[in-house]
């Protein structure tokens, strides 16, 4: 899978939702971990400019030890923001992963 970085520089990010992990067992409520361990959340964002009348918002998935805290409205940075192609069960789509959120404030390191 091949993962397309995103130019975030002349965007901004409104949490549009709240996080929840990224389930791989729905009976057992297993959670989803990355190659190091850690859980996977979701958090839908709203990105601005948006031209998209019909689906402004995308859902982010992201790396996190703890269960993350952020709050509906807060401006955020999503850290190495990327885009892939997806493709299961004779669906398709686009999705996005970041290596972390940020608030939009913090400088990046």
């Amino acid at each position: 899978m091949r993962n397309i970085p995103v130019d975030i520089s002349s965007l901004s990010f409104t949490v549009a939702g709240e996080p929840e992990p990224k389930i791989v067992d729905r009976e057992t409520g297993e959670v989803k971990k990355d190659a190091e361990g850690r859980d996977l959340y979701t958090l839908p964002l709203l990105p601005m400019p948006n031209d998209d009348r019909r689906n402004p918002v995308i859902t982010v998935t992201f790396p996190s030890v703890d269960f993350p805290q952020i709050a509906m409205g807060t401006q955020v940075r999503p850290v190495g923001l990327a885009c892939f192609f997806w493709q299961m069960n004779g669906r398709a789509g686009m999705g996005f992963r970041c290596e972390a959120i940020r608030p939009a404030g913090e400088k990046a390191a």
